[in-house]
């Protein structure tokens, strides 16, 4: 069985949270109080010297770094995930990339800002963020889905920290290409939500 070392408010966890609904796998739950626990239990640090979350034990392979998770479990579930041809797993490589740089360097630490008080300079992640938000409505103007003319993990790496945009004081409703592509996402098999994200909706 696969463990996740897990918050129920991560974002990071959540797209992992994602993919394993959607592909319909049996997991557990280990619970890892963020900042405490995770930086300050030396039992933590054997499975993630870096001590973040998240991280899976999937009967004794440790993965850890949500964006390779979601990879690792894809290519072993269900490679379709990864996109079906090299144009479109290389999209698939950027979007991840793009999930972890940009995403996680504008609306991840806009949200953390507002919700635990992180010292982080928020002008200049709003700044970013809007330019992230920016992107990806010109993207998903031109086509549904991140990298594949379906959905892959393209889409889950970058769901959570831009469905909560709000909490960073983003003005996500501007956005009308990203909010049409949230609902699409919502919209899937084996959708769950956490708090931030929308409810399920039907397809």
């Amino acid at each position: 069985m696969i463990t996740l070392y897990d918050h129920p408010l991560s974002g990071n966890c959540h797209k992992v949270r994602l993919l394993m609904s959607m592909l319909d796998l049996t997991w557990q739950s280990e619970f890892v109080d963020v900042p405490n626990e995770a930086h300050h239990a030396p039992w933590y640090g054997e499975i993630n010297p870096l001590r973040e979350i998240p991280a899976i034990d999937d009967d004794g392979h440790i993965a850890c770094d949500s964006q390779a998770i979601l990879t690792y479990l894809a290519w072993k579930h269900d490679p379709a995930w990864l996109g079906d041809s090299a144009e479109e797993r290389g999209r698939v490589v950027q979007w991840l990339s793009f999930a972890a740089n940009e995403i996680g360097n504008s609306l991840q630490p806009a949200r953390l800002y507002y919700l635990l008080g992180e010292k982080v300079d928020i002008a200049a992640v709003t700044a970013k963020g809007l330019r992230v938000l920016g992107v990806l409505d010109t993207r998903l103007a031109q086509q549904p889905w991140l990298a594949a003319a379906r959905p892959t993990i393209a889409d889950l790496a970058c769901l959570p920290y831009v469905a909560m945009a709000r909490e960073g004081k983003l003005p996500l409703d501007e956005f009308p290409h990203v909010m049409a592509w949230i609902d699409r996402v919502a919209a899937l098999p084996g959708y769950v939500s956490m708090p931030g994200l929308p409810a399920a909706k039907a397809a």
